[in-house]
């Protein structure tokens, strides 16, 4: 049964109830976000109280407005413009809601592209030679998960915060990225097994990022602890841009753009392809050619296994 625009739920409590739900299924960042939004929007309103049909044109327009005369960024708007849209749609589609009026027609609630800078082999060179030795321990670890990133293809932080040593099996990591589910494959390099070493514990994650729970809390305390470490040593290194995990992934595929590496395999070892291109594209692809690439990406780092042993977290 279609329902009119009379008698909806209240949009800010089916947000509410949608944060939850998110929460409920494991999905913490995305919660985190979905939250996030909830309470701008809930700012905005203030005491008044939107339905789910009266979320018109003109509120959506209005919100845009009071989030740009509160000097958020371009893109800041586009996120809780994005998230808002995201929640309105699950409400309308779960209740029926049968509508003329898109709410969001015609507002421009698209990304603005922002500058993707990798660094130069040289200044990845200087990372992982740095001598780190009588420092912080952390900072070295940082530095380890930095490099452990460019190795693995620019695996996304979370991602390596949630490895376990089961994904490793006859010498192959597997891993599913949380971003996106794909399940990506690949060899595991000398580089790479020495940071495992180093780090090797009794605990089943890979690398000691998380305690033995690994909580959302706890990754976040370690995501903003070990990204204030690579940070620091960005800065301390005299690089213009700020320093971040971010930067090992796009080194890396600027780096396999740079080695003549057809953007196919690019996007397949980094996890970029859409659903469709994957099965088109996979079903096709020898893993051992992404292997292979990764292969050469590394060895432009001549001398990366010059850095001296350190003291372990």
């Amino acid at each position: 049964m279609q329902r009119s625009a009379g008698r909806t739920p209240d949009l800010l409590n089916f947000f509410g109830a949608y944060v939850a739900r998110v929460e409920r299924e494991g999905r913490n960042g995305s919660a985190a976000n979905y939250r996030m939004a909830c309470r701008k929007f809930a700012a905005f309103l203030g005491p008044r109280r939107v339905s789910v049909a009266q979320l018109t044109r003109e509120v959506v327009v209005e919100y845009e407005v009071w989030l740009r005369q509160a000097g958020l960024s371009p893109n800041s708007i586009s996120f809780y413009l994005r998230y808002l849209r995201a929640v309105y749609n699950v409400a309308s589609m779960e209740i029926n809601l049968h509508t003329r009026r898109d709410p969001f027609l015609y507002v421009r609630i698209n990304q603005i592209a922002t500058i993707k800078r990798a660094i130069s082999p040289t200044n990845l060179r200087r990372i992982a030679d740095y001598d780190l030795s009588g420092r912080n321990p952390r900072m070295a670890f940082a530095r380890d998960l930095f490099m452990f990133s460019f190795f693995t293809r620019g695996m996304s932080f979370v991602d390596m915060a949630y490895l376990r040593k089961s994904d490793i099996h006859d010498n192959i990591l597997s891993y599913q990225r949380r971003k996106t589910g794909q399940w990506l494959t690949m060899a595991i390099e000398p580089c790479m097994q020495q940071i495992i070493d180093r780090y090797n514990s009794q605990s089943d994650f890979l690398l000691p990022i998380l305690n033995s729970e690994g909580n959302y809390k706890n990754y976040r305390s370690q995501q903003r602890d070990l990204n204030r470490y690579i940070s620091a040593l960005g800065r301390e290194l005299g690089f213009e841009q700020p320093l971040t995990y971010y930067v090992a992934r796009h080194t890396w595929a600027t780096m396999a753009r740079d080695s003549g590496a057809p953007i196919q395999i690019i996007s397949a070892g980094m996890g970029h392809t859409s659903e469709r291109t994957t099965n088109i594209y996979l079903a096709q692809l020898n893993h051992s050619r992404i292997d292979e690439l990764n292969r050469q990406v590394i060895s432009q780092l001549s001398g990366n296994t010059k850095r001296s042993r350190r003291s372990k977290r």
